[in-house]
């Protein structure tokens, strides 16, 4: 639910059509493209859908991701995806936490690091600007993805973002969605910056968005986790439920992240 809002800005577009829903922004980077439902028939059709999003993203020179989720068909879909030249370039670990189990997230809090959830146009700033670093965006690719969340500001967003700061610098940011169903949160965007890993901020992150969930009366969080960040997760409470697998027309990031 989360991913398809990005097809409904300005400029953008939500498409489900032929058994597959995929968005496109003007932001021609990765992940602001990309096809997040598959259930395809078996047989030569597949190649023609997929050939046919593939060409116009290659038309617009536009990155595509491809999410491969447990229940996508056909069962090859993956072969068929690296035919039309996208290459399997993460494999995300799709994890749940019922808030009923236990609140273990909530005792996660680093002394030092201070979240608070953005509420003005300096805020917003900080975390467009940790948004660009984690993506690796600039110049005109920044500006397009920066007025995407300007346009959702605070107060217009479907959920709520937060920002951590160490010794008064922003040094991560998350994002609480609340688009998906009844009863169920989300959390994506959750990033630190490489030089303030390993000090609880992730962690400390994690427990503010999972406090606000409960304070909203939700009563799951769902998320995909990198393998990196995988324990941060279970040390809060989350158990692992679906590996999924991202095929992209690129890499994600210049440099491992």
């Amino acid at each position: 639910m989360h991913w398809s809002n990005f097809g409904r800005i300005p400029g953008g577009a939500l498409h489900e059509e032929e058994g597959i829903v995929w968005f496109e922004t003007p932001v021609q980077r990765l992940p602001y493209n990309g096809v997040i439902h598959t259930r395809l028939p078996e047989g030569e059709d597949t190649d023609r859908v997929v050939g046919r999003v593939c060409e116009r993203m290659r038309a617009r020179n536009t990155d595509l991701f491809w999410m491969e989720t447990p229940n996508a068909a056909p069962a090859d879909l993956g072969e068929r995806l690296r035919r039309h030249g996208l290459e399997p370039v993460e494999t995300l670990i799709g994890m749940l936490l019922d808030l009923g189990d236990d609140d273990r997230a909530q005792d996660e809090q680093a002394a030092e690091v201070r979240v608070v959830e953005v509420h003005d146009d300096d805020q917003l700033e900080q975390f467009i600007g940790l948004t660009a670093a984690y993506w690796e965006l600039d110049g005109g690719q920044r500006e397009e993805m920066a007025e995407i969340h300007r346009l959702y500001r605070p107060g217009f967003a479907w959920g709520h973002r937060y920002l951590a700061y160490d010794g008064g610098r922003p040094v991560g940011k998350g994002y609480l969605s609340t688009a998906g169903p009844p009863g169920v949160a989300s959390i994506y965007g959750m990033s630190v910056l490489p030089e303030a890993r390993g000090r609880g901020v992730a962690s400390t992150l994690t427990g503010a968005l999972l406090r606000r969930a409960r304070e909203e009366g939700f009563s799951r969080v769902a998320l995909h986790s990198s393998q990196m960040a995988e324990g941060v997760y279970r040390r809060a409470g989350f158990k692992a439920i679906c590996p999924l697998t991202v095929y992209a027309t690129a890499a994600l990031w210049a440099d491992e992240h």
